[in-house]
């Protein structure tokens, strides 16, 4: 799922439009399997994985029982040999079971996530339906390690985890286009933002989370559903991810603004759970215990605003954001000073006196006559577009 920013010029508001993604993800909680099947199992001893089985944390692996680690190894094993898989798993129980795996391991690219079964009285023989040869998964796996380490290894002068996440958001908002099209070719394969420039939400938040794992920083994907300009709904896939031990939400895809104002936005970058609950919900695993504003965009970058007073106080702050794009974003703590600002923007009380200031400050030449407006009203945000002289 995209949410499309619609921009609006001189003083009109925005409309918010939505594409299809179909994801056919359960949206029960995945951490929660039962196992209580007393009959004889598939005589198949299985030893789980270690805890960092593949060098960093795996946080649907962590949420599981002992149990369901044996089974999530048996899938595990399965997928990466090419193999079918024995599972002790009723059917209500193998789809959460494959997403646990597949949303820990987004290098996993060569299965789809679909697949055959066929119940025994013992248990359930699983056939999952491979994608790729193991010739060719090596041949696109060795391009999209190469493609991964070299990002990382240019991620290893910035000192911070938030600058290697922003460097990392940039990458892939700057280089995908958002292109449902490529579901029928890659699935939701992070190969396809590496290998083919465009993807859809699943592929962001998948090749997001391999560029975060190379760089040793913590995160999980998380899936939930959004609402079309139409009212129907569609499964959506984002980020949470852990700067400086406190969890954020963050939303790769909806900042993708595929080149209309700038290349990217930030409205999505380490949102709470409060923030991200206004326009996604269904959310799996729902309470990701995201409070902080710390590491927010427009807090880290001044341009979360607590007060209002006049558009002198905005001057700086903003001209020392403007972009080679020459966008704008800011954010308002409080809905009075936001609606004011809209307010004075719309009725041109002394805006172009502020556009004029921004001018002589950044020294960019742009059309004075020309400005346009984003509005995203549930989270006092305002996005300036300058368009180049």
């Amino acid at each position: 799922m995209k949410k499309i920013l619609a921009i609006t010029a001189l003083l009109l508001c925005v409309v918010l439009l939505f594409s299809s993604c179909s994801l056919g993800l359960s949206t029960e909680s995945i951490g929660n399997v039962v196992y209580s099947i007393s009959e004889v199992l598939f005589p198949e001893p299985t030893e789980p994985l270690n805890e960092n089985y593949n060098g960093r944390q795996n946080y649907y692996y962590s949420s599981l029982d002992e149990e369901g680690k044996i089974e999530y190894t048996k899938i595990y094993n399965a997928y990466m040999n090419y193999e079918n898989c024995k599972l002790r798993l009723t059917e209500s129980e193998l789809e959460d079971m494959f997403n646990c795996v597949l949303y820990d391991n987004p290098e996993i690219f060569w299965v789809d996530s679909t697949y055959s079964y066929t119940r025994y009285a013992s248990g359930t023989l699983v056939e999952p339906d491979y994608r790729n040869t193991p010739e060719e998964s090596k041949e696109i796996t060795d391009k999209v390690t190469t493609a991964v380490a070299k990002k990382v290894a240019e991620s290893a002068g910035i000192q911070s985890d938030y600058g290697k996440e922003k460097f990392f958001h940039d990458y892939i908002c700057i280089n995908t286009v958002y292109d449902l099209t490529t579901y029928e070719a890659s699935g939701d394969a992070a190969y396809s933002v590496f290998i083919d420039g465009k993807s859809i939400c699943e592929g962001y938040s998948r090749a997001m989370k391999m560029l975060l794992d190379g760089a040793g920083i913590y995160n999980y994907l998380v899936v939930g559903n959004t609402e079309n300009e139409d009212g129907t709904i569609d499964g959506h896939m984002w980020n949470v991810v852990s700067i400086e031990g406190e969890l954020y939400h963050l939303d790769v895809t909806w900042d993708d603004n595929d080149g209309e104002y700038g290349d990217n936005g930030y409205l999505y970058f380490n949102m709470t759970d409060e923030d991200i609950r206004k326009d996604h919900f269904d959310i799996v695993p729902y309470d990701n215990n995201c409070t902080s504003k710390t590491y927010n965009y427009y807090n880290v970058n001044g341009t979360f605003f607590n007060s209002f007073n006049g558009f002198n106080s905005l001057v700086v702050p903003c001209a020392r954001n403007v972009t080679k794009d020459l966008v704008v974003e800011m954010r308002f703590a409080n809905d009075g000073d936001y609606a004011n600002l809209k307010n004075r923007i719309e009725n041109d009380n002394g805006f172009f006196d502020f556009v004029s200031d921004v001018i002589r400050t950044s020294g960019i030449k742009v059309r004075k006559d020309e400005v346009q407006y984003i509005y995203e009203d549930e989270f006092n945000y305002l996005c300036i577009i300058f368009l180049k002289g």
